[in-house]
């Protein structure tokens, strides 16, 4: 079997043929290299922006507070309506609550109403009962009028104005008349009713002054403002997969479970997670953040505290305003932008030398590398800011681009 190839009479070994192979592919570079044109760009002032997407969580100071029975709720106030403490905000009715008896209520208070007008209201001039009676019928105007032109968000303001005025008209009428037998019957016949109805009901104010809303998580006491200081990827990853929220629509309270929310106003904060995120965030950094849906809106921010681990960068934002939108909300998904401002050059004029980051600045015949450091970057250009203190970097300068 032969070892090689034979030219003349010598024999010619295979790494012969390699080394040739290595020497003419190194020759090709070295011409390619020095008959190829060199690409430049220029040192100019501009703008980055960057934008890193992910799923947040809403926190919040905030407190839940339980049901004392079970049974019926009505409610006094809306989702997301400021109250004050000792304010009523629902009646519970307990799960032994006859309704019928408030039928019967009130129509004993219609007779009590009916027989007052028929019979004593002819003999009293008032003011304040005539007043009264002025209010009570623009207010019901006001109610048709909101119907009419669909103005639903007064009606609830309207319909309280008009309880108001009925027990006020009822307090007058109490006053100025004297009671005959049949009238002492009814009254008797309503404190009777009004005693019943009082042992099956409940009434549940406010222990403190805030944003009330009935839609829990279960997560109130553990979101707390306290978490955004020890909160981790692990804790985010398991909290955001657990987002059953409990809606408003429910009717019944649970005796011991929590019921509803109060809400503090003022700073409240979205922790999110970014997985190889373009920027590089600081403490104190002003961002904006869009929350996504179907009514998206963007907030500025700031950032309070980072947590890194693994690759994944937990951001924690403090916001001071719009709480009121998302007290109802503890998942959803945000978008963190943020424009970077300065010295801007072609991203592929940034280069390595030594281990070091740096452009390399072309001035007459030669090339002088400055030491810089990366401010932000996307795929085209990079906002830069010189190392040191010399001073090269100049608006400008031709800077060569690496191929």
């Amino acid at each position: 079997m032969g070892k090689g190839l034979v030219i003349g009479r010598r024999r010619v070994r295979f790494r012969f043929f390699v080394f040739l192979f290595g020497v003419i592919l190194g020759c090709y570079f070295l011409i390619r290299a020095s008959t190829s044109t060199p690409v430049y760009g220029i040192v100019q002032y501009g703008e980055v922006l960057l934008k890193d997407k992910g799923g947040a969580l809403v926190i919040r100071q905030e407190k839940a507070y339980n049901a004392p029975e079970y049974g019926r709720v009505n409610f006094l106030v809306a989702e997301g309506e400021m109250v004050e403490k000792e304010d009523p905000v629902a009646v519970l009715y307990k799960a032994n609550y006859k309704e019928e008896l408030v039928y019967q209520l009130y129509n004993v208070q219609e007779r009590i109403l009916l027989y007052q007008q028929e019979n004593i209201l002819q003999d009293i001039i008032d003011k304040d009962l005539e007043k009264v009676e002025k209010d009570i019928a623009s207010t019901v105007l006001s109610i048709q009028v909101a119907v009419r032109d669909l103005q639903f968000d007064k009606l609830d303001d309207y319909e309280k104005r008009l309880r108001s005025l009925f027990a006020n008209r009822q307090k007058i009428l109490d006053q100025k008349t004297k009671p005959d037998p049949y009238l002492e019957r009814l009254y008797k016949e309503e404190a009777e009713l009004n005693k019943q109805l009082e042992e099956w009901k409940i009434e549940l104010v406010a222990p403190e002054s805030g944003i009330i809303s009935f839609s829990l998580d279960g997560l109130e006491s553990i979101l707390g403002e306290k978490a955004v200081n020890y909160i981790t990827v692990k804790d985010f990853k398991a909290f955001y997969s657990e987002n059953a929220v409990r809606e408003d629509e429910e009717e019944g309270a649970k005796a011991e479970q929590p019921f509803f929310k109060i809400v503090q106003p003022g700073k409240w904060y979205a922790a999110c997670l970014i997985s190889e995120p373009q920027i590089n965030y600081a403490e104190g950094q002003e961002v904006d953040v869009s929350f996504i849906g179907p009514q998206m809106q963007t907030i500025k921010g700031r950032v309070y505290n980072i947590v890194r681990e693994k690759g994944e960068v937990l951001v924690i934002v403090e916001f001071n305003e719009k709480i009121e939108d998302f007290i109802s909300k503890r998942s959803v998904e945000v978008e963190i932008s943020k424009s970077f401002q300065g010295f801007m050059v072609p991203a592929d004029a940034v280069v390595t030398r030594r281990g070091e980051k740096g452009i390399m600045v072309v001035r007459e015949e030669s090339e002088v590398f400055i030491p810089v450091e990366m401010v932000a970057m996307d795929d085209e250009y990079a906002i830069i800011s010189e190392k040191g203190e010399s001073k090269q970097l100049e608006l400008h300068a031709k800077v060569r681009i690496k191929r």
